[in-house]
């Protein structure tokens, strides 16, 4: 979907293997395959432009500017052409499945949002299709994202202070010589800085591997 790709390259790079998505799909028993071209899902005739608000420019958002619009305007489309009873989003892209369960129910859209989840190799990299693009040695050295991610759930638990936790994993990966767009924390159910109310909590980062950009994402019950 080129409109949620703010750099032309990074859209350009994007690993597409058609073949082997559907070879997948067929040993899940999958029946149909919706592959339209671009004009399909964005003909001449105007559609309707998703904003994705406050939240949407934040974090990722921030970093990749009208990346959400694009993926809620594209995301919308899609359930106006399928009119799906139900719909699954990865865990992986955090900030993406809560702008999606956002506007469904913005729009009061009788879809249920099943939540896929996040799946990590055995170094404990989250999986991706970004990761075909990385070496055997860069593979190894993002593991040290997710590791970032534990020992600063970790620090948490034992300080209890936010500020100090994310100063700490920040810390960490600067001993890592891991460039990084951020390191926080939100509260799951609002993706807004936790307070005192605030249950359960989501670490959140994005850091480069090889140029390479990744996200990661790590649960911790306050």
């Amino acid at each position: 979907n080129r409109k949620q790709f703010n750099d032309s390259q990074d859209f350009h790079n994007y690993p597409i293997d058609f073949e082997k998505d559907i070879k997948l799909l067929e040993k899940s028993d999958v029946d149909y395959v919706f592959i339209p071209d671009e004009s399909y899902i964005y003909p001449n005739t105007s559609i309707r432009e998703i904003n994705a608000g406050p939240i949407g420019i934040q974090y990722e958002g921030k970093f990749r500017e009208g990346h959400f619009d694009g993926v809620l305007t594209v995301v919308n489309r899609l359930f106006e052409l399928v009119n799906p009873s139900a719909a699954v989003f990865g865990k992986k892209d955090a900030q993406q499945l809560f702008l999606i369960k956002e506007m469904i129910n913005k729009f009061k859209m009788n879809i249920e949002i099943h939540e896929g989840k996040l799946i990590r190799e055995k170094s404990g990299l989250a999986m991706s299709s970004r990761n075909l693009l990385l070496t055997d040695e860069a593979k190894e050295n993002a593991s040290n994202i997710y590791k970032v991610l534990l020992n600063t759930k970790n620090f948490y638990q034992d300080c209890n202070s936010i500020s100090q936790s994310i100063s700490y994993g920040k810390s960490l990966f600067g001993k890592l010589g891991i460039k990084f767009d951020y390191l926080d924390a939100v509260d799951i159910n609002s993706f807004i800085a936790p307070d005192k109310n605030s249950e359960k909590l989501l670490l959140i980062t994005a850091g480069y591997i090889e140029n390479i950009r990744l996200i990661d994402n790590l649960e911790i019950l306050k």
